[in-house]
């Protein structure tokens, strides 16, 4: 038996002197192994060489790459490389955005499996809550668990479900769920899925107003029907256009994502356009090598029809941007560029365009910055109005102010170079509403209102 404050595994010499997993059984294929060191660090450390048995008590760390189990007491053994700890620890992943603290917790670090009872923390954006949390090398499973993005005692919002698996920064599904508002169930599913992507759609309805549409309601939802494919729905009713669903299949690979849908859709002008169906393929942003650049490609093609015509519509673009440049501690600027192509079936149309945009960002003080963007598009020539890039040569200008920690305001204003005259001026009002993000803007230009309610992305 030996004593000390610090005891290090890891390496060949853990292979050689511990032997496998689980006291020498074959871990199961699905986990992974990892072989870097691990180190643990008390006030009090005890453990033998001939059992492996291992006990730590007071201002207990487990450290191994990123990951980190902290503790006041817990119970091991070096051979079968797992430690238990029967009162409060806390698991932390970085890398995963996570940090869970739970009570009867076990942990495999041979294989990097566990469980933690009575389990609460957060899981990238989402905070989460359960009976017990199962820990895996790239997932979290949650058994009869709540989550939400709402950080009060009491929620505005939340899902709970008999079971949740989470992919950090990938997706969720959730089974046998439930969507609340406070103390009222909104929506049930049997079965629920999640991106959990920069650009995922909310789970909860978003309210709002505008000029061109109306009052509106809109839902996103997902139903996995394997691993990485999913059938969608997106119900939105306009008071001034009615029920306007959209609805598809999502096919999310590792590079890529693929969407086959149809439905009628609205840019964010107020522009329709109806697809039946269309079918897009998003490759996802990739280094240029070893260059301080990325680069996406998108391709579209499907049928598209509006008030006066339909066509065969497609749409290819290739973008490259530059990783920001700190000019200075409150200055950045941004670059970026590509090339984009349509076709039309309806008039036999070719349209190929250069694309430019810079940026400058300056922050003055905390609460107040300033922007300005140069936009150039060589052709903005187009038969469909949707989605349309409405100034060939734009410079874009304004400022935001943070007025309070509820309130923030600013202007936008886009100047059209090429006829010499204001093109918009937007004046938007932003409020913290607890959970809730609510946006007030009027565009000066088309004297129009829009109002928008949705729950905020912490």
């Amino acid at each position: 038996m030996h004593s000390g404050k610090q005891l290090i595994i890891g390496g060949v010499a853990f292979l050689l002197i511990f032997g496998a997993p689980f006291g020498g059984e074959t871990a199961p294929s699905s986990a992974k192994q990892s072989s870097a060191p691990i180190v643990i660090e008390a006030d009090q450390l005890y453990f033998s060489d001939s059992t492996g048995n291992l006990t730590a008590k007071g201002n207990v760390q487990v450290v191994q790459n990123n990951q980190r189990m902290v503790a006041q007491e817990l119970q091991g053994n070096t051979k079968r490389t797992e430690v238990w700890i029967d009162d409060k620890a806390t698991f932390s992943d970085p890398t995963a955005r996570a940090q869970i603290t739970g009570l009867q917790t076990k942990y495999n670090y041979g294989n990097q499996t566990g469980v933690m009872g009575k389990a609460s923390g957060k899981v990238g954006r989402q905070l989460v809550e359960a009976n017990n949390i199962e820990i895996l090398p790239q997932e979290f499973i949650l058994h009869n668990g709540t989550m939400t993005s709402c950080p009060a005692q009491v929620p505005d919002y939340h899902v709970s479900a008999d079971k949740v698996e989470i992919w950090p920064g990938n997706k969720m599904i959730a089974y046998n769920a439930k969507l609340w508002i406070k103390d009222k169930v909104i929506l049930s599913l049997n079965k629920y899925q999640k991106s959990l992507g920069k650009d995922s759609e909310s789970d909860f309805p978003q309210v709002g107003y505008t000029g061109s549409d109306g009052f509106y309601i809109k839902q996103y939802l997902e139903y996995p029907l394997s691993d990485k494919v999913a059938v969608f729905g997106h119900p939105a009713y306009f008071s001034k256009h009615g029920f306007k669903p959209t609805y598809g299949f999502i096919n999310r690979e590792n590079q890529y994502t693929v969407t086959l849908m149809q439905g009628e859709t609205n840019d964010t002008d107020g522009r329709w356009i109806k697809k039946e169906p269309e079918l897009r393929l998003d490759y996802r942003s990739r280094k240029l090598g070893n260059l301080p650049v990325s680069y996406t490609f998108t391709g579209i093609y499907g049928k598209w029809t509006d008030q006066d015509k339909t066509s065969w519509h497609q749409n290819y673009i290739l973008y490259f941007t530059r990783e920001p440049i700190k000019l200075s501690k409150t200055l950045t600027l941004t670059m970026g560029t590509g090339y984009e192509i349509r076709k039309e079936s309806y008039d036999r149309s070719t349209v190929g365009t250069w694309r430019f945009n810079t940026g400058l960002h300056k922050v003055w003080s905390p609460p107040f910055s300033t922007f300005v963007n140069y936009n150039y598009t060589q052709d903005n020539t187009t038969l469909f109005n949707y989605d349309h890039t409405n100034v060939g040569k734009e410079l874009v200008y304004g400022f935001s102010y943070t007025i309070d920690r509820l309130n923030a305001f600013s202007f936008h204003q886009s100047y059209d170079l090429e006829n010499k005259k204001v093109y918009e001026n937007y004046y938007t009002w932003n409020r913290n509403l607890h959970c809730w993000q609510m946006s007030l803007q009027y565009k000066a230009i088309e004297k129009k209102w829009e109002w928008n309610l949705s729950v905020i992305r912490w």
